[in-house]
């Protein structure tokens, strides 16, 4: 199970850090904006790597929330990791 778990845990992490990266330089004022920890005014918000599925903010007042991307982000993530998973296996096995 150990030969599975190391290599999907890695690489789902690595998306998620992804996500957090590109969180931090799409949006007007960095990661904390998109937590909603910033001081700036109107500051656009997004979120979504490889996928952009969130964008809130703006002068406009502006609020788009995708459902579909953010599935198809979050099931390349478990593909790509279940993949990552499955080769660790084989090739340790071997």
């Amino acid at each position: 199970m150990r030969r599975f778990a190391i290599p999907f845990l890695l690489t789902l992490l690595i998306f998620v850090a992804c996500n957090l990266i590109a969180a931090h330089l799409q949006s007007d004022c960095g990661l904390p904006a998109v937590l909603g920890r910033s001081g700036c005014a109107d500051d656009i918000r997004r979120a979504g790597w490889p996928f952009l599925f969130f964008e809130a903010g703006g002068l406009d007042g502006r609020y788009r929330f995708d459902s579909v991307m953010l599935l198809t982000d979050a099931g390349i993530a478990i593909l790509v990791s279940l993949a990552a998973g499955a080769i660790g296996y084989i090739r340790r096995r071997t």
